[in-house]
């Protein structure tokens, strides 16, 4: 497939998606031209968005992501003033909602996040990372996906230079960012768990196994022992985080093989760096018209599996809450964490 991104001149930012999932840059205007004749330009198809429901019906969105996202007043937070290129938006329940939705009813979406990794592998010009970057902000060129930003860190002077240098010349008219992070999973970790359930956000594990839906999981096989993913799909994704490497190429190529031979579009959840916004952006046409979901969950999946990755996914801190948390019989340990990890910690 092929996406275009405007910029603040009137000309495009092109890259071209090929079936082995490389992601490369379009310099020739003619083959611009050529695709777009085509009808294939996302542009030119995001006026209804169907998703198929599973019983041979099919759901019509005449609304897109980006555009439900826009109809709020911008992020006036201080780290997303003036400085920061692109257009901000708040956290949106109504879009978390939205999301849980399309799950449901089989309608596509993209849900991808930006950190201070993402930034930092977006500052070089010309970076697999920065034109994955520069599609995922655009409404045109990805219009059922969210771009996530932990727009904490556009308040460091550094970060926010690499965010703005990768979003140079972009049209800020065809921008749309939400100011969140993680979409909530309904895990006893989550320490708004009970207040997103008070706004009728279920979380996307409860949702995704009452719709019977296909999970296709990427990421480090200690991710693959998760109880509450034992029924999915698992590929291997170790060493496809880097900015641009092959290895996300190839990781992507295989999601898309296998998701291709399934007959219901799968949700793919993943713990995969790189080719978490790679297999996003590379997706259009499987989001757009055949109902696949991509979830960017990153790590945290981490701390269920016994993996003490990042400040805020300490196993041992997992354990507790999922103890004291769990709401019935087997919403507890034995759903949420790892083989042993509890009983390792001598939480059981």
């Amino acid at each position: 497939m092929f996406a275009t991104v405007a910029t603040s001149d009137g000309s495009r930012d092109g890259f071209t998606v090929t079936d082995d999932a490389t992601t490369t840059t379009t310099v020739d205007s003619r083959d611009v031209e050529t695709r777009e004749t085509a009808g294939v330009d996302v542009e030119t198809n995001v006026d209804a968005v169907e998703g198929r429901s599973g019983d041979g019906s099919t759901t019509t969105r005449t609304t897109t992501l980006k555009d439900l996202l826009s109809r709020g007043g911008e992020d006036e937070g201080a780290c997303t003033g003036a400085e920061a290129r692109g257009k901000f938006y708040p956290a949106s329940e109504a879009l978390i909602l939205e999301i849980e939705h399309r799950i449901k009813s089989r309608i596509g979406f993209g849900w991808a996040r930006w950190g201070d990794a993402e930034m930092a592998a977006s500052a070089r010009d010309g970076s697999a990372m920065r034109l994955v970057a520069r599609a995922l902000v655009s409404k045109s060129a990805t219009p059922n996906c969210v771009l996530n930003v932990g727009v904490h860190w556009l308040c460091n002077p550094g970060l926010r230079m690499q965010w703005n240098a990768a979003a140079e010349g972009i049209d800020q008219e065809d921008t749309a960012s939400h100011s969140f992070f993680f979409l909530p999973m309904g895990d006893p970790a989550d320490d708004d768990r009970e207040k997103w359930r008070a706004k009728g956000i279920r979380g996307y594990v409860d949702v995704i196994k009452e719709s019977e839906r296909k999970i296709i999981l990427l990421g480090p096989p200690h991710v693959a022992k998760l109880p509450f993913l034992s029924d999915a799909t698992f590929i291997d994704a170790s060493g496809s985080g880097g900015a641009g490497d092959h290895a996300a190429d190839d990781v992507v190529a295989k999601l898309f093989e296998i998701g291709d031979a399934m007959k219901d579009p799968p949700i793919v959840i993943m713990a995969a760096g790189m080719a978490a916004k790679t297999a996003i952006v590379s997706g259009q046409d499987r989001i757009n018209d055949r109902g696949w979901g991509f979830i960017d969950a990153g790590t945290t999946l981490d701390g269920y599996a016994g993996k003490h990755s990042r400040d805020y996914n300490d196993p041992k801190k997992y354990c507790e809450k999922t103890k004291s948390r769990a709401r019935r019989p087997g919403d507890g340990i034995e759903r949420w964490t790892a083989p042993g990890v509890c009983a390792g910690l001598g939480i059981v």
